[in-house]
Parts: C-alpha cells; sequence; structure tokens
C-alpha cells in the first residue's frame, strides 16, 4: 500500500514536471489573454473569421467588455449555440476563465472541433473595455 502511494505521488510529479496542460488534459486549445490583441489583428489580416464569444451574463458584459466579443451568455448558450458557425474557430472568454472552459467543452460535445479557451480571462486583461452602461 505504502508503495502504491509513492508510485502515484511520483506519477504526478513526473505529470506535473513534464508540463502537463490544460489543453492536454481537456483537448481544448488555449491562449493568453495577453495575446488576445494580437490574435485579432492576426484574425483581420488573415479574415480568418474567428469569432469571439464572451460567455459572462448580459450585464457583467454590459460593464466592462472587449472590444469584438458579442455576447453569449453561457446561462443560454445551450440554446443559442446553433448561432455560431461550425466552420470557424471560436475563441471564448470570461470573466476568470471556469465557465469559458465549460463553454468551450460543451461545444466541442456539440461537433465544434475548433474552439479556444482564453487563460485569464477578464481578470487579468488590461487593455480598454467598452460598457453599455
Amino acid at each position: 500500500m505504502r508503495l502504491l502511494k509513492f508510485s502515484i505521488i511520483g506519477l504526478l510529479l513526473l505529470i506535473l514536471a513534464t508540463g502537463c496542460d490544460a489543453e492536454s488534459l481537456t483537448g481544448v486549445k488555449q491562449i493568453s489573454v495577453n495575446d488576445i490583441p494580437q490574435r485579432m489583428a492576426e484574425s483581420v489580416e488573415k479574415n480568418d473569421g474567428a469569432i469571439y464569444i464572451d460567455v459572462r451574463e448580459e450585464y457583467e458584459y454590459n460593464e466592462a467588455y472587449i472590444e469584438g466579443f458579442v455576447n453569449f451568455p453561457l446561462s443560454t448558450l445551450g440554446e443559442t449555440y446553433t448561432e455560431l458557425p461550425q466552420d470557424k474557430e471560436i475563441i471564448i472568454i470570461c470573466r476568470s476563465g471556469n465557465r469559458s472552459m465549460q463553454a468551450a467543452t460543451m461545444l466541442q460535445e456539440k461537433g465544434y472541433e475548433n474552439v479556444t479557451n482564453v487563460q485569464g480571462a477578464m481578470l487579468d486583461w488590461k487593455g480598454e473595455t467598452k460598457s453599455n452602461n
């Protein structure tokens, strides 16, 4: 039993040391919130049609959002996801990264293959925001 404990602990340390990340665990691509401006500029330059969605609730989104992100609240995404094209990359942000991962996982389950979660999310965003208030 003691040997099993040490084996499990060793395996966990090996996984951490080799850099096992959220993408390899979930299959959802990850991008840092700091990379958003460059990614959006590349999207325009390449005309790749990437879709940027913010899955916070409408009142949160209206307080402060990144220009170019469209509000698709997670609470209604189960009904509205069909408005999103399946042939374009869907880049998803929320307040902390939790809801965006939930949204990404849900979209993958619905057949969307090109979804990206924004790590750090709005909590770490240092750029300009817009407001509808």
